[in-house]
């Protein structure tokens, strides 16, 4: 009975050791890092073929753009490109006309051909001003939303003599909100 006693003891102590030995091999530490990230308000605008230019020669085409009173330029003339990650407003301003006279600045107009998101009836021609006006407004971010832009020129018999007439449009893309 001593045997088996000493043998039980013993057996205990081998258990309780191994054990011990067990848990002291193994060990693990954990540490927590924060990824933080802060992203802006941010918008990108990108213009596709800027400058318009046409040409009014003395043929049947300036007789007849005199007649209908406008002249249209080409279609995608620029093209705007309209990148964003929170709602955002595009707009339009323009300097006056440079040239042999004084071109009323209304005389140019603009339209937004590509239907999407566009504001203030710039789906069809609207003439331009001195101050911002919006031309196209969205609640959310958008990636490579296309503009189409097209620029027509009012024009009159007595008023637009010949010569070239300049004017300088700027398009201004802004984030909206905190």
């Amino acid at each position: 009975m001593r045997k088996l006693l000493i043998l039980t003891v013993f057996l205990a102590i081998v258990a309780v050791a191994g054990s011990y030995i067990c848990y002291a091999s193994q060990d693990s530490d954990e540490q927590t890092s924060t990824v933080t990230l802060i992203i802006a308000p941010t918008c990108n605008l990108g213009i596709v073929n800027n400058d318009a230019s046409k040409t009014i020669t003395r043929d049947s085409t300036a007789e007849s753009a005199f007649s209908e009173g406008y002249v249209e330029f080409d279609a995608d003339k620029p093209t705007l490109i309209v990148n964003s990650n929170k709602k955002w407003k595009l707009s339009v301003k323009s300097t006056d006309f440079t040239g042999p006279y004084s071109k009323e600045i209304t005389d140019l107009q603009l339209k937004d051909l590509s239907g999407v998101h566009v504001k203030n009836g710039f789906d069809d021609y609207q003439s331009l001003s001195k101050g911002d006006q919006d031309i196209a407004m969205h609640d959310g971010g958008v990636k490579g939303e296309a503009h189409p832009l097209q620029y027509k020129v009012l024009l009159d018999w007595e008023k637009d003599i010949p010569g070239t007439y300049e004017a300088n449009v700027t398009y201004t893309l802004s984030t909206l909100g905190s």
